[in-house]
């Protein structure tokens, strides 16, 4: 007869008093993470970047010192428009890449179309910052676009080993020409009764899963489309702004009519262009081919004296059209996630497992994990979370191998993740399998180079709080396993660590890594308030004193 195991309520009561810990701990790192958020500033828009950028594109000319929704005339000494630059903030700046928001300078010829992006600022970490900067190709992919085809986001080209960053700038292009930002040109939806002229029947409209493309109903009967270009983020200015075109489109696939909803340009040009299409429209009965294959505008619209406005009208049109005709696309699940899952999954019931064959397992499949998915919890990436904000749907690796390395240790005293999981700290591991005669280092020295990670912590969380804008990824050796070899500091932390662990075990560990520290914060004396606690809880309050004075 099997005996029932009695816990004792001292147990529990070592349990309740390791959970209670475990939540004050994560508690002070998430209240300096907030400190840093609420202490962030944004800068007003300071055209003297964009100034210089145009003055090396139009050799001569002369920006001007006012925007027009965004965009700077350059002109000659005749006053002779040579071409617009702006840049993707404000409408970029809530979409984030690897660690925060990228901005980019968009210059366009006379004739509207793109003569360069040029690199202005990423919060991201410099190793995937200097990827994309020297990609040539993902720079040219624009060159040449027309104003009204930047709003399509479609399938960039993407630098790979920063595919985050690269992709949060091709994004916040996008946006800067509409697809999230056109909404606040023109704010108001279209109505049943402007298409009725086009589908005198329509009782119904429905949405579709394509944006700014709907469908319109007699009953349960499909009438015909209707395509919105703020909807659709399709934007191109005419003489002062950008219009609002409504396209309806019947079931036999031609055209039911073109109609200008809205339009930033100057009167009478506005009121003439919607003039024409409501008494005379030119795009009615048309095949959408004969619409995009045109050269000829005048064949559809022709306005005397609003030729910029027909312009951008026109252009707006056939973009609207050229998407339409685009097979529709279904987002797919990024192959890292499942990937990651399992990495994660893996290491942690390894981690349960103490024998040798588990940790060389582990190790390889860390390393492996490393090169292919180059994720990897660090500083930077926390301080750039803090102060820009998550992309969920990026970054949803990244949080499940943070959640891992900040909660398993924090309620079971267990750091699975620097032991298992972390594929620099495998790299050492095997590594210190290698050299079978080790190294011991003097006590005083071991207890000096001790403090050296807490240090590193500490001061660059103290400098994030200040604001100091550096590329905090250089304290750590870990973006050399996305990027690359391409910063010198983490390349010879990452170098100089993997050669001492040869001869000290997990020397970088030990010795030099501020991730390592915090998470040593979350596991050291599991049920009790020790001194580490005070400093922390001291720490985070001037945080908070100097989030209200500086």
């Amino acid at each position: 007869m099997s005996q029932r195991k009695i816990i004792s309520p001292s147990h529990w009561r070592r349990r309740w008093q390791r959970w209670g810990i475990g939540v004050c701990r994560l508690s002070l790192i998430g209240l300096a993470m907030a400190a840093l958020a609420f202490s962030q500033k944004t800068d007003e828009d300071d055209p003297t970047d964009l100034r210089v950028i145009a003055m090396q594109h139009f050799p001569g000319g002369l920006m001007d010192d006012q925007a027009e929704e965004g965009f700077y005339a350059v002109r000659d000494a005749e006053s002779t428009t040579l071409g617009w630059i702006t840049r993707s903030n404000p409408a970029a700046r809530s979409i984030l890449g690897y660690a925060g928001p990228s901005e980019v300078a968009i210059v366009l010829d006379a004739a509207r179309k793109v003569k360069s992006v040029d690199f202005l600022s990423s919060a991201d970490t410099a190793g995937h910052v200097e990827k994309v900067r020297r990609d040539v190709s993902f720079w040219q992919q624009w060159q040449g676009r027309g104003e009204a085809a930047l709003g399509d986001y479609g399938q960039p080209i993407l630098v790979s080993g920063a595919s985050l960053t690269s992709d949060s700038i091709a994004r916040g292009i996008a946006a800067r020409f509409g697809s999230e930002g056109m909404d606040r040109f023109f704010p108001d939806d279209w109505k049943l009764e402007q298409i009725k002229e086009w589908f005198p029947q329509a009782d119904r409209r429905d949405d579709t899963p394509r944006a700014g493309i709907f469908t319109v109903h007699q009953g349960e009967k499909m009438l015909g489309h209707v395509l919105h270009s703020s909807r659709m983020g399709v934007q191109e200015r005419g003489f002062q702004g950008s219009s609002d075109v409504l396209i309806g489109i019947g079931v036999d696939g031609r055209i039911a009519g073109v109609l200008l909803l809205g339009s930033r340009d100057n009167e009478p040009y506005r009121s003439d262009v919607t003039d024409e299409l409501r008494y005379d429209d030119g795009f009615r009965g048309r095949s959408i081919e004969e619409i995009t294959r045109s050269k000829d505008q005048s064949e559809f619209l022709l306005v005397s004296g609003a030729s910029t406005t027909v312009r951008s009208v026109y252009g707006t049109v056939v973009e609207m059209l050229r998407r339409w005709q685009q097979p529709p696309t279904s987002p797919a699940l990024p192959w890292q996630w499942p990937m990651a899952a399992l990495w994660i999954g893996a290491g942690i019931w390894l981690g349960t497992r103490g024998d040798k064959r588990s940790r060389v397992v582990a190790a390889l499949m860390s390393i492996a994990a490393g090169i292919a998915l180059g994720l990897l919890v660090g500083q930077d990436q926390w301080i750039g979370w803090a102060r820009h904000g998550i992309s969920w749907r990026n970054a949803l690796p990244m949080l499940a191998l943070s959640a891992v390395a900040l909660m398993v240790p924090a309620f079971t005293g267990k750091n699975f993740y620097c032991s298992r999981i972390c594929p620099h700290g495998a790299a050492q591991t095997l590594l210190s399998m290698v050299v079978k005669k080790r190294m011991a280092l003097p006590a005083w020295l071991h207890r000096s180079l001790q403090h050296l990670p807490w240090l590193t912590l500490l001061v660059i969380w103290g400098l994030a709080i200040l604001g100091w804008q550096l590329a905090f990824a250089h304290a750590e050796p870990f973006e050399i396993w996305n990027t690359g070899f391409i910063a010198f500091l983490p390349a010879a932390i990452f170098t100089i660590g993997l050669i001492a662990a040869l001869f000290l075990p997990q020397a970088y560990c030990h010795y030099g890594c501020p991730t390592g520290a915090l998470l040593k914060f979350l596991t050291h004396a599991p049920a009790r308030w020790t001194r580490r606690d005070s400093i922390a809880t001291v720490f985070v309050v001037v945080a908070w004193l100097v989030r209200f004075v500086v």
